[in-house]
């Protein structure tokens, strides 16, 4: 018996990925940077319903995305913060 991941493993762990990210981001920039990466079906509701391809590179993608986004959204956040303490400086 090995240990390699399953296809269905790596659609759950898309799932729990893309519905934490709908509570963090809202549903609809949580699904609309899920769909962008190929390879990938998701339902409205944050359920990945399948994966062509390599689910292992699907994941990095998805991973990405959001990693890019958040930190543009981490960047926003400060810098709303900063405005209201004109002396602090970045």
């Amino acid at each position: 018996m090995d240990n390699q991941p399953q296809p269905n493993q790596y659609q759950q762990v898309l799932t729990d990925l893309i519905k934490k990210q709908m509570v963090m981001l809202g549903p609809n920039v949580a699904l609309g940077q899920a769909r962008k990466v190929a390879g990938l079906t998701v339902s409205d509701d944050g359920t990945v319903s399948s994966i062509s391809g390599d689910p292992q590179a699907v994941l990095s993608a998805v991973a990405k995305q959001y990693m890019a986004l958040s930190g543009a959204i981490a960047q926003m956040t400060l810098e709303s913060i900063i405005a209201k303490y004109p002396g602090i400086k970045i």
